[in-house]
């Protein structure tokens, strides 16, 4: 039966083609787990167009809500910690107020629970973000105990364009920083193709590595009580 394990529903922005598919690489032999979207319009990618896209959480909690899942997830990295650690429980506030029966939860949190399982709290970043978002980034992770003590954000605008990236690039990216004093790597936005080079970057770099999709998956599928390793995206995955 399809959900029979576990139901796992996610709203994203309008424009993210990364996500859907990275989950399913993740999930492909897990038996029993699907994953459900629900889309929010996404106009532009500044703080300003999540504002905009944040509106439409709740016509998505909705929607989700109708498959009665285990878990709803906000997918989106930059729309949950904008507004730093208040905004991000305003939004789980929103969702768990139409999708009582489910485990909520947002891709920041995701990603600081994720950060905190490896124990980083110097870390190193990339982000396909503006110069501001990037800057509400460091400040977030801040909050929470975590230093970024390198980064460097692209800026690209146009959300498809995020989605395309070949995820050598992220790889080139995240290596080009300096992260010898650090304890590990932090590539953030739920639309970029990372997730196949984690592995790649955590054998030849000696240090762990978070992703926002990884992240995000990976507390979904616990929250759900999917407690399965699963090999290929990360020592997260396999080690906790």
């Amino acid at each position: 039966m399809y959900g029979a394990r576990g139901k796992i529903a996610y709203m994203l922005p309008s424009t993210c083609l990364a996500f859907e598919q990275e989950f399913l690489k993740v999930i492909d032999g897990t038996d029993g787990v699907i994953g459900i979207p629900a889309r929010m319009l996404l106009g532009h990618t500044d703080a300003d167009g999540l504002t905009g896209m944040n509106e439409g959480i709740d016509l998505a909690a909705r929607q989700l809500a109708t498959t009665k899942p285990d878990v709803a997830i906000y997918m989106c990295t930059a729309g949950s910690f904008k507004d730093g650690e208040d905004g991000n429980q305003a939004i789980k506030a929103r969702l768990q107020a139409t999708i009582p029966e489910a485990e909520i939860m947002t891709t920041s949190e995701a990603i600081v629970n994720g950060i905190k399982a490896h124990g980083m709290k110097r870390l190193v970043m990339t982000t396909p973000y503006d110069k501001d978002l990037t800057a509400r980034e460091v400040e977030f992770l801040k909050w929470h105990g975590v230093d970024v003590t390198d980064f460097e954000y692209l800026d690209i605008e146009n959300n498809l364009d995020r989605g395309n990236l070949p995820a050598q690039e992220w790889l080139e990216k995240a290596k080009s920083l300096d992260y010898k004093d650090t304890d590990g790597f932090f590539l953030s936005c739920g639309n970029i193709q990372a997730l196949d080079i984690i592995d790649t970057l955590e054998s030849q770099t000696g240090l762990p590595v978070v992703t926002s999709v990884q992240a995000t998956i990976w507390m979904g599928l616990r929250l759900a009580g999917i407690k399965d390793k699963i090999e290929g995206f990360g020592s997260l995955m396999t080690d906790h």
